[in-house]
């Protein structure tokens, strides 16, 4: 009986180290927020884009720059006047902090531009990028749908493509494309 009894114990320690060894291990492999924000030291720079919104095309510049004791990626947004038949608009510019959520393991990044509208964004890491799921402080008219609203890809460490999200304006449905290039 003792024996046995022996033969459980030492079975159990050696579980729990195999067990605590993994744990350990597991712990170690979860990048920290310093090893992610330095995975996207590449977007700092100035960089000039073009995007189509359903039948508008324009051009934008766009510059990223370490914000915040370095813990977040702050992107400045300056879209142009543009001229149109149709009307005329004002130039715009906008803001965002992009952090990575290390208990979470999670990217967020938070917009706001220069007509007051703003945008609450998980991004999620995918190969070459991120895909975007915009969400809410408040409460939702439509339950959250688990598809990505957007696509971040890196083609290289210059260039970069955002498509999405799709979104009503007037009668149709229109997807943003975005192509940019660092200067």
């Amino acid at each position: 009986m003792k024996l046995k009894g022996f033969a459980i114990s030492t079975t159990m320690l050696v579980l729990t180290g195999v067990h605590s060894a993994g744990s350990a291990q597991t712990e170690q492999t979860k990048p920290t927020a310093e090893q992610k924000m330095a995975s996207v030291d590449y977007l700092i720079g100035t960089w000039t884009c073009a995007h189509t919104v359903g039948t508008f095309s324009g051009t934008y510049t766009t510059t990223y720059s370490r914000a915040l004791g370095d813990r977040w990626l702050r992107q400045i947004w300056n879209f142009p006047a543009e001229k149109t038949s149709e009307r005329i608009t004002p130039a715009i510019s906008a803001e965002a902090l992009i952090g990575y959520d290390e208990a979470r393991q999670m990217w967020v990044r938070f917009f706001a531009n220069s007509l007051g509208r703003h945008f609450e964004t998980r991004l999620t890491d995918v190969p070459n990028g991120w895909t975007y799921k915009y969400t809410t402080f408040f409460t939702r008219a439509n339950p959250e749908t688990p598809e990505p609203d957007a696509t971040f890809t890196k083609k290289s460490d210059a260039d970069y493509t955002i498509d999405g999200p799709t979104y009503p304006k007037g009668d149709a449905l229109v997807t943003e494309h975005h192509m940019c290039h660092k200067l």
